[in-house]
């Protein structure tokens, strides 16, 4: 294994809702049956106010319907980002052409930069005014910058915007564990552990319905535990963090990550019990590599 360990799981670009004709047919009927009842009462007042009602719903249901087709174009983009290292090349060149005035662009843009460049990832989501972020996609806005602070090592900043965030209010299922592992880890990070362990006993890396976002519940539930000394536990998701790439606990091992040095060192006892590791270690040091396996297979940060 001659990669670095694997940059952590980022939260899903919000979710696109979605227009269901079933949905539009009976609001255009309740609209229509409503305007009859009105026009059969002869009130002028009455149809004033109807009209008024019906030109502020055609304008919010325009305004709907220009951000679903704007996230509907995103989300192609989004496609061909993830397809291939070339294909992400050029997704964001695409959104680079198109500016900084779309928040949405800005995020996507911020979410493929993070597979490779979590710096660069940051320092695109500080432009966005998260004022003028849509209610509908906050969340999910807030959990990647705040994943991107954790994997700084900047605690305070991330809390400050965990503070916001409502997992449980998330309807699809990936984005709400990504979400509650975001906050999960946050809260254990800060001296909040028991909070972060209720969150974690409702959504858990151990259901099945979280499959997508088991790793980053795992890395939360790993910080819960060590925050009580729980060291069983963590040792143990530790492993199960390894089982699925011994890689990504290169993340305990990065300086910048700032964990405590206890864990660090539970994280790299099983890195060095990782026989394609040790085998590593062994072929560095018949190269002159010193015999200093600790030092020869410390992942770096990709």
């Amino acid at each position: 294994m001659s990669e670095g360990p694997s940059a952590p799981k980022m939260p899903e670009m919000p979710e696109m809702p979605a227009l269901k004709v079933k949905n539009l047919a009976i609001g255009g009927a309740i609209l229509v049956a409503i305007w009859a009842l009105v026009i059969s009462s002869g009130s002028k007042v009455a149809m004033g106010v109807m009209a008024g009602l019906t030109v502020a719903l055609a304008v919010a249901a325009a305004w709907v319907w220009r951000f679903i087709m704007k996230q509907q174009a995103l989300m192609k983009i989004a496609q061909k980002g993830t397809a291939s290292p070339e294909g992400r090349e050029a997704a964001l060149k695409e959104l680079a052409a198109a500016g900084d005035k779309d928040v949405m662009n800005v995020v996507l843009r911020a979410q493929l930069e993070a597979q490779t460049d979590p710096d660069q990832a940051l320092a695109t989501l500080d432009k966005i005014d998260m004022k003028k972020v849509p209610a509908m996609a906050l969340d999910q806005v807030r959990g990647l910058k705040a994943q991107l602070l954790l994997l700084n090592g900047r605690l305070e900043d991330a809390s400050q915007l965990c503070q916001d965030i409502q997992p449980s209010k998330t309807q699809e299922v990936s984005a709400r564990g990504m979400l509650a592992a975001t906050v999960a880890e946050t809260w254990a990070r800060t001296g909040r552990a028991k909070e972060a362990r209720e969150l974690l006993s409702t959504i858990s890396p151990d259901d099945a319905v979280y499959v997508q976002s088991r790793v980053p519940l795992l890395f939360a539930r790993v910080f819960a535990n060590f925050a009580e000394t729980k060291n069983g536990l963590v040792k143990k998701d530790l492993a199960a963090i390894a089982k699925e790439n011994i890689n990504l606990l290169g993340r305990f091992l990065d300086p910048r990550f700032k964990t405590a040095p206890e864990l660090a060192r539970m994280a790299q006892e099983i890195v060095m019990a990782d026989p394609e590791m040790q085998k590593m270690a062994r072929k560095m040091g018949s190269a002159g590599g010193g015999g200093r396996p600790g030092t020869a297979i410390r992942p770096t940060r990709r």
